[in-house]
């Protein structure tokens, strides 16, 4: 007898976005848990490059970053367009500047955030805002979700 696998995609984004979503709540309760954004972003940029597109999970992933804009008080989709950004006029200069596959994943985090602090700061500064806060934060959470980007993700040149 023959097993079907298409309903099990769905079960794995079903269950991907309830852990997404419970880091999320963890990480709100906890400061000092990531919030693994960092992550989130270079896996849709790996997924972007590949040439069958995942609709699910990458919606997911888009999804998942713009509540984490929401939760956070930052303005909505700003990492869609830090995204679109990167993916246009970055990602092949990144590429061929770096020659560790290691080193490109970490680039992909350093970008997610340090670049969503810098996109953030410039639509403050064009909505005469404060500008958002930057911390050491940032540093404790760019350091684990590189390692756990060396972990989960392979760069295919």
């Amino acid at each position: 007898m023959r097993r079907n696998r298409t309903h099990q995609t769905y079960l794995t984004l079903f269950g991907l976005a309830g852990i997404l979503v419970l880091c999320q709540i963890m990480s709100s309760l906890y400061p000092w848990l990531p919030t693994f954004v960092g992550v989130v972003f270079a896996y849709l940029i790996l997924e972007f490059e590949h040439r069958e597109v995942k609709a699910g999970s990458i919606a997911l992933g888009f999804a998942y970053l713009c509540f984490y804009d929401a939760s956070k008080g930052f303005y909505l989709f700003s990492y869609v367009i830090l995204f679109i950004l990167v993916y246009r006029f970055a990602l092949l200069k990144i590429q061929t500047l770096i020659t560790c596959d290691n080193c490109i994943l970490a680039s992909y985090v350093i970008v997610a955030y340090i670049g969503h602090y810098l996109l953030n700061c410039f639509l403050a500064y064009l909505n005469n805002e404060t500008f958002p806060y930057f911390s050491n934060y940032y540093f404790y959470s760019i350091a684990l979700d590189s390692l756990l980007s060396f972990m989960l993700f392979r760069v295919s040149r």
